[in-house]
């Protein structure tokens, strides 16, 4: 693809500017072009929101896809699905507020999965979004809108949400950067819920550098712009887990990532071996937060509507209904104590690092897929590596590690402990800085 002004990063904007009129012109036209076949956007603002003055501020008329369940005042937020086709927000989501304020300008609401509650974004509403990689796949989701419009050039860096990876699994499918911070961060004011004890906001871009300002813009704690500079590498030790994480792996995503551990522990990085205790525990504590969440939400939302959902977060939905209250309340009770037995893997490394999904972007009509002579459905294979730190709460970082011999992309998955944000991203940013990680189609 073409290289032209929709394909800078946020770093390229905010430091040496540029004719913001002429880039929103060639995103829209990426729009127009391409949206039609991969359905990255649900509804496109032809003249993008914006604050007074924009230009003086720090993100100067950079352009930001909105996840559709983020609100919007004055426009539809359509979560994706046929219920709220026709909803039109009467409010602003407590983190678009923000980065409007600092000078971004919102060029419309990305597809999602149907109320997020998914993460291939097959959308029986709004159309399938696409991979940019190879139309037959997915891009992943439930953020996938998002992915798609960041590599297709239609906007400069987009929001999405993260209840096992939403964020995540779309930017390892799609080639991208994507970041999900320390739970609460972020305020999620403003933003349908999918499960309100484990939704994250985090971003979707094309650099770490990027991830970092966003976060901050958006965040109460950071009193001014996060400008991250690469930490040192040498002495990191990177824990690399022994069990659960790696038991099953596609062979190329197995490839890239012990490739990208050679080229770190040449660089200087230690590499520790490590056990997370109670994986699968965690893992069934997720489902049943999750699904009893969203099944309690959606039974007083849908209004007696029920109808109008498509049958795949129908039968979810149904799936947490029929969770007993005991059972909630006990996972909910499992939490602290399975998140400080997982917290002291950081007394032994400074960050945990795996592949981020287990396979690369699978086709649209899979179902199953096999994995290392393992059976899985599509949807425990996509999550399996990322749905625990949702649960734990710590920040999450994905990077491109390279591509299958399908020219398909693969994630490296870096993780820290509760709220050490900063050192992840600027960690991360060394590893794009050392080129473990450069081989997003937009380069």
């Amino acid at each position: 693809m073409k290289t032209g002004h929709s394909r800078r990063s946020l770093k390229q904007i905010v430091k040496e500017g540029d004719d913001y009129k002429e880039r929103w012109e060639e995103q829209l036209k990426n729009i127009s072009n391409l949206n039609h076949l991969y359905r990255a956007y649900i509804t496109v603002f032809e003249k993008p929101i914006t604050a007074k003055l924009f230009r003086r501020k720090v993100l100067r008329g950079a352009t930001i896809g909105v996840k559709d369940i983020f609100h919007v005042e004055g426009y539809p937020t359509t979560a994706g699905s046929k219920l709220l086709s026709q909803n039109v927000s009467k409010k602003t989501a407590r983190a678009v507020e923000k980065l409007v304020e600092h000078g971004s300008a919102i060029n419309g609401k990305t597809n999602l999965h149907e109320f997020a509650f998914g993460v291939s974004n097959k959308n029986p509403h709004y159309g399938d979004c696409l991979n940019p990689f190879d139309t037959s796949r997915v891009a992943g989701g439930s953020s996938g809108g998002s992915a798609v419009a960041v590599c297709l050039g239609m906007c400069d860096a987009a929001l999405g949400t993260d209840t096992a990876g939403s964020v995540r699994i779309p930017a390892s499918f799609c080639g991208l950067v994507g970041f999900k911070p320390t739970q609460e961060l972020i305020s999620t004011d403003g933003i349908i819920p999918l499960s309100w004890s484990l939704d994250h906001v985090g971003v979707i871009c094309k650099d770490v550098w990027d991830a970092a300002l966003l976060t901050s813009l958006m965040s109460d704690r950071f009193g001014k712009p996060l400008l991250i500079r690469p930490s040192e590498v040498e002495g990191v030790r990177l824990g690399v887990p022994e069990n659960y994480f790696l038991d099953h792996l596609d062979e190329d995503v197995r490839k890239n990532f012990e490739k990208t551990l050679s080229k770190a522990e040449s660089e200087g990085c230690e590499l520790v071996k490590v056990k997370v205790e109670r994986a699968e525990t965690a893992s069934r504590c997720r489902f049943i937060i999750a699904h009893s969440e969203a099944a309690a939400y959606h039974l007083k939302a849908c209004k007696g509507q029920m109808h109008l959902y498509g049958e795949e977060v129908k039968q979810r939905i149904a799936s947490g209904l029929a969770i007993p209250a005991s059972v909630y309340l006990n996972a909910l009770r499992a939490r602290a104590r399975l998140t400080a037995l997982f917290r002291k893997v950081f007394s032994s490394c400074d960050f945990l690092v795996l592949p981020t999904t287990i396979i690369p972007a699978h086709r649209l009509d899979e179902e199953q897929v096999e994995v290392d002579g393992r059976t899985f459905d599509v949807r425990t294979a996509t999550i399996r590596n990322t749905e625990l730190f949702n649960f734990y709460g710590v920040p999450a970082l994905s990077i491109p590690n390279g591509t299958t011999r399908n020219n398909l992309p693969t994630g490296l998955q870096i993780v820290a402990d509760l709220s050490e944000d900063v050192k992840l991203l600027r960690f991360g940013y060394s590893l794009q800085l050392l080129e473990l990680s450069h081989h997003s189609k937009y380069s």
